[in-house]
């Protein structure tokens, strides 16, 4: 029996630590008695032409022509490689206060924007990993021979079709590389057709059982909970093996991250745009480790490049027509990031037209200490120079922890006067999940408490607000 050399991968518990795959006994997951889901079954066949392909940094989704379509893209816009031009550490990691790393990256732009505006990030999975598959799929030796997709004459579904995100002729690292999700929370049809792939009884109950509605409880603490994906699930099964051309069929595509823009066209004259990535110190997401990774190897004489895409724009933005409009802005964290871009663009317009009315800015922004707030002292200066009349902190690591509901709670009656007056919008840029919801609640109580509305009422008002174009959220997950 062959040693399997591949690095041993590592998966992590809800607490935070890592978990070795040997240190877990997965016979102890399997239940007497289960009925597996249906399994995915295989609809295309991987054919070799024994043609090596050169070697290419070429994002391989920019290769499958106009059939494949990005996610909210302009439509006069082709995604395009852009250089690196500079990154900067804004927030450094802590794990006392679970401070992630915060970087601020500066890429070339080749198109136009306003604050508020946000980019695609093309993505791509981290060589180590891509690696670690090709061995585990036993494709080392023909990682770079080209290849191509094409329907199985016993094909079980009647109406397989190729995937358009994988180019037509291509090979197996450039697949596991741009074209599919590694890091996915797997689907229980998914476990139940790898355990087809495996020659170890005991992975193959544990895939099959694991899929099972009489398991649901273990896919509940495994998957949903402890966080497994994809990757966790193969390392735990070392001898599951299944065909490439299974996973290109059944991984989902892997998609262009979207981020904000966080400086204004005003600073640069459109040549380069910002964005604002955390990184998690464990887990970290494939897009940002990606920017990480490249970051680190740009130079002004030779940049790295990532490919970008301007995506459509929407209400959330701030153009030369609002500057005589009054915003209340509303971040937690790096939420910050579009806002950057707002003051930045309101500050030049100031300074462009001295004799054009301008309106007030307010900003509210919550963060896990003082040293975890986004240019902070530039946050300061603004508010020294009147381009933000009201600047509120707040931090949830402090003593006694504070929270942006809290300071709006604090605030409700002028909050709520000034939000009605028919020049103010509210923007709200957070968490998707949990804080803009939560934020949402205290703008309810705000309402609640300055006008006498009921908590009915004041959820049918924050619904007008939206739909009159006065509560504007930015949300990210």
């Amino acid at each position: 029996m062959p040693i399997d050399d591949t690095p041993a991968l590592m998966f992590w518990r809800s607490d935070g630590g890592t978990l070795n795959p040997d240190e877990m006994d997965i016979g102890a997951y399997i239940l007497s008695e289960y009925i597996p889901a249906k399994p995915l079954v295989g609809n295309l066949e991987l054919c070799f032409t024994g043609e090596e392909q050169a070697t290419s940094e070429a994002c391989a989704q920019l290769k499958c022509g106009e059939a494949l379509k990005f996610p909210f893209a302009r439509p006069d816009s082709q995604p395009r490689a852009v250089a690196i031009k500079g990154s900067k550490v804004l927030v450094a990691a802590d794990k006392t206060t679970e401070t992630k790393r915060v970087v601020e990256l500066t890429l070339e732009s080749l198109f136009d924007y306003e604050p508020g505006d946000t980019i695609g990030v093309l993505p791509s999975n981290e060589t180590g990993l891509v690696d670690n598959l090709l061995h585990r799929l036993e494709l080392t030796d023909q990682a770079d021979t080209t290849c191509h997709l094409k329907l199985a004459l016993n094909c079980a579904k009647k109406n397989a079709k190729l995937p358009v995100h994988v180019p037509a002729t291509t090979s197996p690292r450039e697949i596991l590389t741009y074209c599919l999700s590694l890091n996915f929370v797997p689907q229980k049809q998914l476990l139940s057709g790898l355990a087809g792939f495996t020659s170890n009884d005991e992975e193959r109950s544990f895939l099959a059982c694991l899929s099972s509605k009489q398991a649901a409880e273990h896919y509940q603490s495994l998957i949903l909970e402890q966080g497994l994906l994809f990757m966790d699930i193969l390392e735990l099964c070392g001898n599951c093996r299944p065909p490439l051309a299974f996973l290109v069929e059944h991984l989902p595509r892997l998609l262009p991250r979207p981020y904000s823009i966080a400086n204004s066209p005003l600073e640069a004259g459109n040549q380069e745009l910002r964005v604002i990535y955390s990184l998690l110190s464990h887990k970290p997401g494939v897009t940002t480790s990606m920017l990480e990774a490249k970051a680190e190897l740009s130079t002004p004489e030779k940049p790295t490049k990532v490919v970008i895409y301007p995506r459509v724009s929407n209400a959330f933005r701030y153009t030369e027509q609002d500057l005589g409009s009054n915003q209340i802005l509303i971040a937690v964290g790096t939420g910050l990031a579009p806002f950057l871009g707002f003051l930045a663009h309101k500050e030049k317009l100031m300074k462009q037209q001295p004799q054009q009315k301008t309106g007030h800015s307010w900003l509210y922004i919550g963060a896990k200490t003082p040293e975890a707030l986004l240019k902070r002292e530039q946050l300061m200066a603004l508010h020294e120079s009147s381009v933000l009349e009201r600047l509120r902190m707040c931090y949830s690591r402090g003593e006694p922890p504070s929270y942006v509901q809290q300071m709006l709670a604090e605030e409700a009656e002028d909050l709520v006067k000034f939000l009605l007056k028919p020049e103010t919008v509210l923007y709200l840029c957070a968490d998707g999940a949990k804080i803009s919801q939560s934020i949402a609640n205290g703008l309810s109580l705000c309402l609640q408490k300055a006008l006498q509305l009921t908590e009915e009422e004041a959820s049918r008002q924050l619904k007008e607000l939206k739909t009159q174009g006065k509560y504007r959220e930015d949300v990210w997950l």
